[in-house]
């Protein structure tokens, strides 16, 4: 592998391990920000599934579509077919704005923090350099 492509995947998943901590933190305060850790949440995932893509050589579809971007990670690995996104998609980016407010409930946010982080593992760990 390639010292840029190394690099820049070591970027991508760097910006989602930022996205997860963030969500952590906004999960511990109170009161808690629900609807900003759960973006957080599927902005780390979208990272994570772009990175693998990029591992495998493929091509990155500019889409926040975490649903489409898991698809196109199975047809490389399986294991991602079994993974339970949820309707994580709802909080993507266009949920920052006061027009598309969308307020998760505790437990589902909680859910997307774990998700996030156990995409993050499951990632990492294809990542081989």
């Amino acid at each position: 592998m390639i010292a840029s492509l190394k690099e820049h995947l070591g970027q991508w998943m760097l910006k989602a391990e930022h996205d997860i901590i963030g969500a952590q933190r906004l999960l511990e305060i109170e009161p808690m920000i629900l609807d900003i850790a759960s973006f957080h949440c599927q902005q780390a995932i979208e990272k994570c599934f772009k990175a693998f893509l990029l591992y495998n050589g493929q091509e990155i579809v500019k889409t926040h579509d975490v649903i489409f971007l898991q698809k196109e990670c199975a047809k490389l690995d399986p294991v991602f077919a079994t993974i339970d996104v949820r309707d994580i998609n709802l909080y993507a980016v266009g949920t920052r704005y006061p027009d598309d407010a969308l307020m998760p409930e505790v437990e589902e946010a909680k859910y997307f923090y774990q998700l996030s982080q156990q995409v993050y593992d499951l990632v990492k760990v294809r990542l081989v350099f």
